[in-house]
């Protein structure tokens, strides 16, 4: 069968991976009247993400991993939903589209993402892979003991006492130490 004409197309689909959830950024080429559900959990409304008979072209929501059929791996480096596009409000049609969404977690934290194709219950699922978000790190040079001492915004003395801070965002992934150390005068050659 062929697809009918001016039916609209999905122009982009973005995953921004959270700790506890992903949130889906979903577009479409004309006002979009059908159903986006996770895959056989269209009985459940918290897992029905795009109602029917909605009629916009921009959709976000957020996926929780322990909800609506999100599976985990065993060793704990994804998390993974089936979400289907069902572009009738009534019919699963041969066109409807199932994207099986992916937020991985890696040392590198880069974003890819891949499609290789699947069958599942007559449709072709297309997954994508993203990887979780990014850890956000800073550095900062303290005048005297920190962490919490102000940052140096001048020439400093010599022999004065200065903290390196380096602070990340995310205290369960990471362990972090901090040393005060004062600044020593270099020795004459």
């Amino acid at each position: 069968m062929e697809r009918p004409e001016g039916m609209p197309v999905i122009q982009s689909l973005e995953v921004m991976c959270g700790k506890d959830h992903m949130d889906v950024h979903l577009t479409f080429s004309h006002p979009f009247e059908g159903i986006v559900s996770s895959k056989g959990q269209h009985g459940d409304p918290r897992c029905v993400y795009v109602p029917p008979s909605t009629g916009q072209t921009y959709f976000s929501f957020r996926i929780a991993y322990a909800k609506c059929g999100t599976k985990p791996d065993l060793h704990g480096q994804f998390y993974e939903n089936t979400v289907v596009v069902q572009y009738d409000k009534d019919l699963l049609e041969v066109w409807d589209e199932a994207k099986r969404l992916r937020c991985e977690w890696f040392n590198d934290y880069e974003k890819t993402a891949s499609k290789p194709p699947m069958v599942i219950a007559d449709l072709d699922v297309v997954q994508l892979d993203f990887r979780g978000d990014n850890v956000d790190c800073w550095m900062e040079i303290q005048a005297g003991k920190g962490p919490w001492a102000p940052p140096v915004s001048g020439i400093v003395p010599l022999g004065s006492t200065l903290t390196l801070v380096v602070a990340i965002n995310d205290y369960r992934a990471f362990s972090m130490h901090n040393e005060s150390v004062p600044v020593k005068q270099p020795s004459p050659k």
